[in-house]
């Protein structure tokens, strides 16, 4: 059961804006501050809020939280403002109240409101019993912090959003029993060939087992290796499975262009089986892999653009669809000064 559309009104930068979306990859491009990572992050909050209520479950052990309790920690927990209030879009004589609405494909609906003073309602529509969980992929990788990350954050304040706390629960279960599947190989086979490396677990800390050079402690890998051990672990433990979601913040943080390749056959690979994402990226290189992969099926691109009157968004089947790409624009102008300077005297500034 997929997400199919979120409409936001007056939701931190935007005024007015419908996302509609593919039930396989959803990529989000935009210049910093317009919001591609408040997207990720809302669907995530509302998505697991939703998930925890009605299988009668709260946040951190709690059983039977009401929807707008468990809502309302969700978002103060992964968005991390001062107050509530503050997620309200703020423009001089601006509305005092935010509404969001999520729809799912069986036509099951969540909305709520949110006023600047902190209140929040939420509704919930229709039958979604059967929603799978969600998972949150920041853009720090968590393999080299994990060990006591959890107990720690529950604890004390930290500078982590819930987020980091979520995807440490996540990693924190054991693989799953007996011989890898036939699809668990399929989405494992080309991270695991790019890195040349498997990833294991043992007394609760993470290690990349190399094809030359034995068993690494995690936080001696390369990053990129750490990002995309995340992802094959995930896979390995049964987080990342048909009828999931996966939200990752710039996978490309971190990873190497060379590494880019097998990490959108992942996704896409996870696509085939039923796993809804959504992936926000500033990457060239990462964006183009994902939309030369990408069918009207299987595939939506999002380009998000500030203006005077909010973020407005369009979207396309592929990136030529989009009329805003900066990150296009910023390699055009790149291409631009590079020609100009092969083509300016030798000595000459």
């Amino acid at each position: 059961m997929h997400l199919a559309r979120l409409d936001l009104h007056q939701f931190t930068s935007f005024r007015d804006a419908r996302l509609d979306f593919a039930s396989g990859v959803n990529v989000f491009i935009g210049e910093n501050a317009t919001g591609k990572s408040h997207v990720l992050k809302l669907l995530y909050a509302l998505t697991e809020s939703v998930r925890r209520h009605v299988r009668g479950e709260g946040l951190d052990g709690r059983r039977d939280e009401p929807l707008e309790s468990i809502v309302r920690e969700m978002l103060l927990s992964v968005f991390l403002p001062d107050e509530l209030g503050r997620l309200v879009r703020r423009v001089p004589k601006g509305a005092k109240t935010a509404t969001v609405d999520v729809t799912w494909a069986n036509g099951a609906a969540l909305r709520l409101e949110l006023t600047t003073q902190g209140s929040l309602k939420a509704s919930l529509n229709g039958d979604l019993s059967a929603l799978e969980n969600a998972v949150f992929i920041p853009t720090r990788e968590v393999l080299s912090t994990y060990p006591g990350f959890t107990a720690a954050w529950l604890k004390r304040e930290s500078e982590f959003d819930r987020t980091y706390y979520d995807i440490c629960v996540l990693l924190g279960l054991n693989p799953l029993r007996g011989p890898r599947d036939e699809v668990r190989r399929m989405l494992l086979e080309p991270l695991e060939h790019a890195m040349h490396a498997r990833v294991l677990q043992k007394e609760g800390r993470f290690y990349l087992k190399y094809e030359e050079g034995g068993e690494i402690e995690a936080p001696l890998a390369a990053e990129g290796h750490r990002k995309l051990g995340m992802i094959a672990y995930l896979i390995t433990n049964g987080s990342l499975t048909a009828n999931s979601f996966l939200f990752w913040d710039e996978p490309e943080a971190g990873i190497n262009p060379q590494l880019v390749r097998a990490t959108g056959e992942v996704i896409y690979g996870l696509a085939s089986i039923g796993l809804q994402s959504f992936l926000s990226t500033h990457d060239y290189v990462f964006a183009s892999d994902m939309s030369l992969r990408a069918t009207p099926e299987t595939a939506r691109f999002f380009a998000l653009a500030r203006t005077a009157e909010g973020v407005i968004v369009e979207s396309g089947a592929n990136l030529s669809e989009l009329e805003h790409n900066p990150i296009l624009d910023a390699f055009v102008d790149l291409n631009a000064r590079e020609r100009a300077a092969l083509a300016r005297p030798a000595g000459s500034t």
